[in-house]
């Protein structure tokens, strides 16, 4: 796992089999003023993102039918400034990079943890709830 800030207003989490050379699946969604590493750090009270992660709270991997949403076009102007893209080896999730999207990652690990074959990346990314605003 490995993570960067890239000023105040952009940073990601990574984990897992980042390669370049895999298949990849973006799903992203508009950014809103809470995306970012900065907003982060603010709500949790740590003033140190890598401290604002808590591994011990529990992860449940449910995917509200009332929050499904289908993909849509960017219009010119739009922010669509977060998401996640998903690193794929015969339709498996082996590496995730988390782009504005912050104190997920035991979501990410169990994901690649669990090892399987994935038809609609679509309803994964819905996991990391990156369409609330």
């Amino acid at each position: 796992m490995f993570w960067s800030d890239l000023g105040p207003d952009v940073g990601y989490e990574a984990i897992g089999l980042v390669d370049s050379s895999l298949p990849t699946v973006g799903v992203f969604a508009k950014a809103t003023a809470k995306d970012t590493p900065k907003s982060a750090t603010e709500e949790s009270g740590t003033g140190i993102r890598s401290e604002s992660e808590t591994e011990t709270e529990a992860v449940e991997l449910k995917v509200s039918a009332a929050s499904s949403s289908s993909p849509q076009v960017p219009q010119q102007g739009e922010d669509y400034g977060k998401g996640v893209v998903f690193y794929l080896r015969d339709k498996v999730v082996v590496g995730i990079v988390l782009w504005n999207i912050f104190n997920r990652m035991p979501i990410a690990r169990k994901i690649i943890k669990d090892g399987e074959e994935h038809t609609d990346l679509n309803e994964v990314a819905k996991l990391f709830n990156i369409h609330e605003e």
